[in-house]
């Protein structure tokens, strides 16, 4: 159905709801999956019931298209989070109207390839030794579980390239407490008595002290780069320098806010995108191969640079369906700010509409065989023609997520290193399963074996 075509009944199509908790229980026991069925059997535009009030799931790429653009000045974020709101603020992903405006336009003028490209050489150079447990694990043959290390190690980029030269200073700290904060998360509830029930207590006042200690940390890094008035091409002071259109620059509030968004957004979401990359590689012979060829070829023995970003095309298509296979941000809100129509159907003011990644990506007429690992989907003869609100892991739309360009570059130099140096095998053949969070994971992890490809570094024969 377009998204402008007269309906023909007053409410879309939706699974029925139970007294009370209308379609609660379902959603709550897997709610990415429960977005893909309501995708798959009731079409691009649905209703399911959220304890009483009717909920909206926009699905298909027109009827993401008319929320996300055609009718955005009708629909806010959903700030209903505290935590996350305590956490980063009202940094890009929460501000609204002007403000988010300002914000963006001087982030965005920051974030640009040709800076970012310029510090893949330095980023080589961070992750080189952490792949050095890495090669002891491949001589022990030692399990890893490679999800925590692949958060560190994006961790360590993002901190970086956000601090700066202030990062010499705090990473430590920083990567510290973020990981502290993510094992003290609220974790989502699975049932509708956990739904009810309040949050412990002493688990927020733990978190809430975490995210004080951490703002000290960003709020003195803040000061060094203020003193200083370094110009290390990081974000930090690329940001403090900025001027806005009147002339006012970022307060120290704003650019926490901004510094600490930038990172919970990023670093998360590549590390989530890396591990399903290389689950998917072990069940995938030919595209390993594939993958692998082009890692030796554009890169031999040397470590990735700038210029390579580009050649890394099929590595770059590795990653982007392992994001549509396995978007981290698996959903979306908006909140109707008054009565209006979608995809032809009456939408009461206050109304949420969720838009999923995770239902989107799976939906047969946009993606034949949608839970096959194949990165030719990528292509320019397999793409051409496919709607941009069919691929969506990064958002869309004028909110679209600015660190895009600084996560493609991030995961093409991390998985290139790895590729160049090692070969990983699950320890388990089960399926992987994976759970909501912040960011969708695999349950338990991602252990894997080590093998090494004969390589011990930069310039090894």
């Amino acid at each position: 159905m377009s998204a402008t075509a007269p309906a023909p009944s007053t409410a879309p199509p939706g699974p029925k709801p139970l007294p009370v908790v209308g379609n609660l229980p379902e959603l709550r026991r897997n709610p990415m999956e429960f977005y893909a069925r309501l995708a798959r059997e009731y079409g691009g535009f649905s209703r399911f019931f959220y304890l009483g009030k009717p909920t909206y799931l926009a699905a298909s790429p027109d009827a993401i298209k008319e929320v996300l653009v055609d009718k955005r000045e009708i629909y806010v974020k959903n700030t209903r989070y505290a935590q996350a709101q305590k956490a980063i603020g009202k940094g890009l992903l929460h501000a609204e109207g002007e403000t988010w405006r300002r914000q963006r336009r001087v982030t965005q003028n920051i974030l640009n390839k040709k800076s970012i490209r310029e510090q893949v050489a330095g980023a080589a150079a961070v992750i080189e030794p952490e792949l050095e447990t890495w090669r002891e694990a491949a001589r022990t043959g030692r399990p890893v579980d490679i999800e925590p290390d692949l958060t560190r190690m994006v961790q360590l980029l993002i901190g970086q390239w956000i601090l700066g030269s202030e990062f010499e200073r705090h990473g430590e700290r920083v990567t510290e407490l973020v990981a502290a904060m993510r094992e003290n998360w609220p974790k989502p509830p699975r049932s509708v008595w956990a739904q009810l029930k309040p949050p412990p207590v002493f688990k927020l006042k733990k978190l809430n002290g975490i995210m004080d200690a951490l703002d000290e940390v960003i709020f003195a890094a803040i000061r060094g780069q203020r003193e200083s008035d370094a110009d290390d091409f990081s974000l930090l002071s690329g940001l403090a320098r900025a001027e806005f259109e009147d002339g006012e620059r970022f307060s120290d509030q704003s650019l926490r806010d901004q510094l600490l968004t930038l990172y919970h957004a990023g670093f998360e979401t590549s590390a989530a995108n890396l591990t399903f990359l290389f689950y998917e590689l072990d069940h995938h012979e030919g595209v390993r191969k594939r993958l692998y060829g082009e890692v030796d070829r554009v890169l031999g023995d040397r470590s990735p640079e700038g210029a390579d970003i580009p050649e890394l095309e099929y590595t770059g298509w590795c990653l982007s369906e392992a994001l549509r296979i396995y978007p981290p941000a698996y959903n979306f809100t908006r909140v109707a700010l008054e009565e209006h129509t979608l995809c032809g159907y009456p939408v009461p003011k206050g109304s949420m509409v969720i838009v999923s990644p995770y239902a989107t990506h799976r939906m047969e007429e946009l993606y034949p065989d949608p839970l096959q690992f194949d990165p030719e989907r990528f292509g320019p003869e397999t793409s051409e023609g496919r709607s941009q609100f069919a691929y969506i892991p990064f958002g869309a739309g004028h909110r679209f997520c600015v660190g895009q360009p600084l996560a493609e570059v991030q995961t093409k130099v991390i998985a290139s290193m790895i590729c160049q140096r090692f070969t990983l095998e699950c320890v388990s053949q089960s399926p992987v399963e994976t759970q909501p969070g912040t960011v969708m994971r695999p349950v338990g992890g991602m252990p894997m074996k080590i093998r090494q490809r004969g390589r011990s570094g930069p310039g090894a024969a």
